[in-house]
């Protein structure tokens, strides 16, 4: 009986240990083949900071990843809808200032539409520094989409 709870523990913890992540297939060798650079246009449309943070997160993630098989990573973040006031000196959350402050480090552009500030009656001179106010984030979209960058909505 102490041996079979024995191999049901050692089961178990093998089961849930790092060695198990690391065994996550890797798609990223096909999908980079022949690739010098990732270049992508994040189209945001978050409607809280908790999900602000949490595609932040990814978005680093997601660049570090691209760093670490030696491809230079070209990001653009638009940020468009009733979200951007999450973008201001007066709601930003600290994690997501954190966050957006160590993208622009890296250079990831950070854009704001001035459409939606318009439209949900944000004012521009409350956004962060971090962040360039731009016409129409529908035109970054177009504009980088034909210019080869991939487009990543997130809502």
């Amino acid at each position: 009986m102490l041996v079979r709870l024995v191999v049901v523990i050692v089961f178990t913890l093998l089961a849930s240990s790092p060695l198990r992540a690391a065994q996550i297939p890797d798609n990223g060798g096909e999908a980079f083949a022949d690739l010098k650079n990732a270049d992508v246009i994040f189209d945001l449309r978050v409607p809280d900071q908790e999900k602000l943070i949490f595609n932040l997160n990814l978005i680093n993630e997601t660049f570090e990843g691209i760093l670490k098989r030696g491809l230079k990573p070209r990001f653009v973040l638009a940020f468009r809808g009733p979200g951007v006031k999450l973008l201001t000196a007066s709601l930003i959350d600290v994690e997501a200032l954190e966050l957006i402050r160590e993208l622009k480090k890296k250079g990831v552009r950070i854009e704001v539409c001035a459409v939606a500030t318009r439209t949900f009656k944000i004012d521009n001179q409350g956004l962060i520094p971090e962040v360039k106010l731009v016409a129409n984030v529908f035109h970054s979209l177009i504009g980088y989409q034909n210019r080869g960058y991939a487009m990543i909505a997130i809502n």
